[in-house]
């Protein structure tokens, strides 16, 4: 009878750890069905928010309208990315009115929009007040480029700044990065313009240089004025 009492207590206690096990793994899948929908709804948030900051929804308006600087550069590209994978192949409308700013930002969101290009959207650039500097060379990526009729395209020679007490082989290497990046200014420019990459470095040389919308047109920096 001990014996028996034992195996009875011991059977029991087996029992209670085989529920205890269970209602453990239940409450583990009731906890990971609970974060796969915490999961999904902030998915369908972060969907939603990024439509809502770039005030477009499913129209696909991008408005480039604050310095080409991060953060902004960075929800610009996000924004242009969603669009990408949600809407494949649907139309683009980009319009910009900026000072311009950063050039190696700015050249990474003008390889995105170059991107979705070559992925199938139809993108229109529509430059409005002011499109300066870096913003002139995001309005060439524009598969068709629109200039309000009252609106000024600035173009200029680019730079990077060279900060703090370099060596002698630090300056050459950021005169050396500078150069590439006007080189790449100089194409994007270029490649669509009336004018040579000599032509565009004599015009933007210690100066500014402020087209209207008809000079813009002439030169061949848009392809329309409105």
């Amino acid at each position: 009878m001990p014996n028996n009492s034992k195996e009875i207590v011991s059977a029991r206690e087996l029992s209670k750890a085989a529920l205890e096990k269970e209602l453990l793994l239940e409450e583990i899948r009731k906890t990971a069905a609970e974060a796969s929908k915490a999961e999904i709804d902030l998915a369908i948030a972060k969907d939603q928010e990024r439509d809502r900051a770039v005030k477009g929804g499913n129209i696909r308006n991008l408005n480039i309208f604050d310095a080409v600087m991060p953060p902004m550069t960075d929800k610009w590209i996000d924004a242009l990315d969603h669009w990408a994978r949600r809407d494949p192949g649907e139309p683009v409308t980009i319009n910009i009115n900026s000072p311009g700013g950063s050039v190696t930002d700015g050249l990474a969101l003008y390889d995105t929009i170059m991107r979705l290009r070559r992925e199938g959207h139809r993108v229109t650039t529509r430059g409005m007040g002011l499109v300066a500097s870096m913003a002139g060379v995001l309005l060439q990526a524009g598969e068709e480029r629109i200039l309000d009729q009252r609106a000024k395209l600035l173009i200029h020679e680019g730079s990077v700044n060279l900060k703090g007490n370099l060596t002698a082989g630090e300056q050459e290497d950021m005169q050396l990065f500078s150069k590439m990046l006007r080189g790449d200014i100089l194409y994007i420019l270029a490649e669509r313009s009336t004018l040579t990459k000599r032509q565009i470095e004599n015009k933007w040389k210690r100066r500014d240089w402020v087209l209207s919308a008809d000079e813009a047109l002439k030169f061949g920096f848009v392809d329309r004025v409105e």
